[in-house]
């Protein structure tokens, strides 16, 4: 007999006993019609009751039955003790409810992955020195630096610069309708780098990315088409107005991706060429990503971007601070570059909430305890007003497990 017939047997009780009562009659019916005895035939038979109850094992299944026997006392119990029951599923429900609440946010902000390729190979590269007697750690870098660690690199991991998230005023139609949206300066390779692809028109390319101010173009991500523009089909070749430039869209990014920095979703992506800082060598900008290549270990692509970086900052500096003293100069320019993972995206919001929120989740790890061990508690009391009972119902043949 299949699973689905025995728990459909389960909710139809009265009926299977009277179709298994209905099934023993009719032997002994037969029996009594080929000549036997009445009684002499029930004797043979046996107790009506054993088998009854056999066949209740047959077709329903002896796990099945007592799981639902427990089941429906079970119940009667936390009807019965109800204070008890409200004190305890009140005290659970808060505990998981705070702990569900808790762990989302934690994993949106620390955990989530990027919804792209290659994400457990994502590292934010930054650095960390001293200047002015003070230690510092700073994610931002000067994009003639960027480009030579990127040459520097090639072979072990590719490198993508991405501005912090900004707010922009626009214009679609004309000066007098500006409208706000979340801007983000990107490397043109990043898109196939991620493994993106574009629902309408194209991504950015590298060829984007080759002089500055020469392409003005610009990518929506899906959830800004979807909201601003209704999904219009007709968006790509359309152009608005940013300070004094105007920019092309060539294409919307097909599915969930809103950008690497955490908490914030970017609506439009430009190639970084179109920043005002890219040829300045101090102006410190954007972050910059790496992923690694399979097979490729953080500490050559660390020294080796350490070395490039180093080598920057003495030329950029030469001269700039004649008066600074050797020692603090020698140690401003010995900055350690780190690569920290970066598979759930890079973010000031990251980096400032991490302390907070593992707080968070050890308090809220702690206040499951507490209502864990105060239903224990509960359930001890009521056990133990159940001695007498307990005791009868193991002398009468209830298991260890069912009690």
């Amino acid at each position: 007999m299949s699973i689905w017939s025995r728990v459909t047997n389960l909710f139809r009780i009265k009926q299977l006993t009277d179709e298994i009562d209905e099934e023993l009659q009719s032997h002994l019916d037969e029996a009594v019609a080929q000549g036997r005895d009445p009684e002499e035939a029930r004797r043979a038979f046996g107790s009506p009751l054993r088998h009854r109850e056999a066949s209740r094992d047959v077709r329903i299944g002896v796990l099945l039955d007592s799981l639902c026997a427990d089941t429906v006392f079970g119940l009667r119990q936390l009807r019965k003790n109800n204070i008890t029951s409200l004190a305890a599923i009140l005290s659970l429900g808060l505990a998981i409810g705070s702990c569900m609440a808790a762990f989302r946010l934690i994993d949106a902000v620390l955990f989530r992955p990027l919804p792209v390729a290659n994400a457990d190979h994502l590292y934010e590269v930054s650095r960390q020195g001293v200047f002015n007697n003070t230690p510092f750690v700073y994610d931002s870098w000067a994009y003639p630096d960027f480009q030579q660690m990127r040459a520097a690199v090639k072979d072990q991991a590719e490198l993508l610069a991405v501005s912090n998230t900004e707010p922009a005023d626009l214009t679609y139609k004309s000066d007098a309708e500006i409208e706000r949206a979340q801007l983000q300066y990107v490397s043109g390779w990043m898109f196939p780098a991620f493994g993106l692809r574009p629902k309408l028109g194209r991504l950015l390319t590298e060829n984007d990315d080759l002089k500055p101010g020469a392409h003005p173009y610009a990518v929506l991500s899906q959830r800004y088409w979807e909201h601003r523009f209704g999904e219009d089909p007709g968006i790509v070749g359309r152009t608005f107005r940013m300070g004094d430039r105007v920019y092309e869209i060539v294409g919307v990014i097909d599915g969930d991706f809103t950008g690497t920095e955490t908490g914030t979703m970017v609506d439009i992506f430009v190639p970084v060429m179109m920043h005002p800082g890219v040829s300045a060598n101090d102006w410190s900008w954007h972050r910059t990503l790496a992923i690694l290549k399979p097979g490729v270990v953080v500490e050559p692509v660390s020294a080796k971007l350490e070395a490039v970086s180093r080598a920057f900052e003495e030329q950029r500096m030469n001269g700039a601070m004649a008066g600074m003293p050797k020692e603090e100069l020698e140690a401003f320019l010995n900055q350690k570059v780190l690569l920290e993972p970066a598979a759930s995206g890079a973010s000031q919001l990251r980096t400032d909430t991490r302390r907070p929120l593992t707080i968070l989740g050890v308090l809220v790890f702690l206040v499951l305890l507490i209502a864990c061990a105060n239903v224990a508690n509960l359930m001890t009391a009521q056990a133990s007003a159940r001695v007498r009972e307990l005791a009868l119902r193991a002398s009468i043949g209830g298991g260890r497990g069912r009690l």
